[in-house]
């Protein structure tokens, strides 16, 4: 319904802008058909000299990005394609009759054969066939239609969930370029743009190349650069992870005859661990480069292994002081060892402080 809306107004802009609304009976547009379409030929090219190459220009338009899709890295946008030449087969005298632009079925008529490059679907070929033509007095076609693009992208995740992604759509001619040459253009047109909840879009740029297969084929890219909106991923998803880790910190707090060290460690390391489920769920399994919010989880959840040992090695010493038990030799030349770089680590910190305040002393003397 939407491709329809397009088309009609982009008609309207044309008829009324450029020859003007005329009226014309249904007999004077049944013999104009018939006498533009009596010899005919949709499979050739609409050129009095086939050696040339005949000029499409295309131009596309977003309507909405319908999803993204970054484990699988599928883009699905809702859009419309306009496509513009020269028919030199179908052309009439203005002057003589008050019909300024005709519509043909897309059956009878040359188009262009264009499909998506890195389509995500099977059927690769833009469908334009349904529907009918717009064509002027001087040979202008003009072929717009909306409908629905799936295509590969994909997902750049560094910056997760602050991610910003650039996706092309290419669209390329079946003919080689010295039958046809594509030249993207802007047509002057107002699309209708419906925002997405999750994904908000920073700008569409059009670039123009060729693709070498057997031969030389024009390749129009279509780049959509999009954006994430955070906010919901920074309160569900990352602010609850530097919490967890500053909580972790203040285990050591607690009195070990409370016997709640243990199960207080363990309960913030299953949180991670639920949080990192989370995120293999959401990440695409090969990310290239890893997200660093993956990183900083993994290093959290690490240092909270690390203090899961310390809190059930210092309970276990806790235990055997009160049963009067002999204490492992391993554990007391560990503590041994901590002790004694906290020993020096204090002595160093004693004589900066020492040496700053004899300094000080000597400036006020002078």
């Amino acid at each position: 319904m939407k491709s329809i809306h397009l088309s009609i107004s982009w008609c309207l802009f044309f008829s009324i802008c450029v020859t003007g609304v005329s009226c014309s009976g249904y007999n004077d547009v049944q013999n104009l058909q018939r006498e533009l379409l009596a010899n005919y030929t949709p499979n050739i090219r609409p050129l009095i000299n086939q050696s040339e190459a005949i000029t499409v220009y295309a131009d596309f338009g977003l309507i909405s990005i319908l999803s993204f899709d970054e484990r699988a890295g599928i883009l699905k946008t809702r859009c419309f394609m306009a496509f513009s030449w020269i028919d030199e087969k179908i052309r009439w005298n203005s002057s003589n009759t008050s019909i300024k632009n005709i519509r043909l079925p897309l059956t009878s008529v040359w188009v262009p054969q264009i499909f998506f490059q890195n389509s995500a679907t099977e059927q690769m070929n833009i469908d334009s066939k349904s529907g009918s033509l717009l064509y002027f007095s001087n040979g202008t076609a003009l072929n717009v239609f909306g409908g629905f693009s799936t295509t590969r992208c994909d997902a750049n995740l560094l910056y997760y969930p602050f991610d910003k992604h650039s996706c092309d759509l290419q669209v390329i001619s079946w003919l080689p370029d010295d039958k046809l040459v594509m030249v993207s253009t802007d047509f002057p047109y107002a699309a209708y743009e419906f925002e997405n909840k999750e994904w908000r879009v920073l700008n569409v740029r059009k670039r123009h190349s060729m693709l070498a297969i057997s031969d030389n084929h024009s390749l129009i890219t279509f780049t959509v650069e999009f954006q994430r909106r955070p906010a919901f991923y920074i309160l569900n998803i990352l602010s609850p992870i530097p919490c967890l880790g500053f909580l972790n910190i203040f285990v050591f707090k607690l009195p070990v005859s409370s016997g709640e060290r243990v199960s207080f460690s363990l309960t913030i390391l299953l949180t991670l661990v639920f949080f990192l489920n989370m995120i293999a769920d959401t990440l695409p399994p090969v990310a290239e480069p890893i997200s660093l919010y993956n990183i900083m989880v993994m290093l959290v959840l690490q240092n909270s292994v690390f203090i899961g040992i310390c809190v059930i090695l210092s309970s276990m010493t806790y235990e055997k002081i009160n049963q009067n038990s002999e204490v492992p030799e391993k554990l007391r030349k560990w503590t041994a060892l901590l002790l004694a770089l906290t020993k020096t680590t204090n002595k160093i910190d004693s004589v900066k402080m020492t040496k700053e305040a004899k300094e000080r002393t000597q400036c006020k003397v002078k």
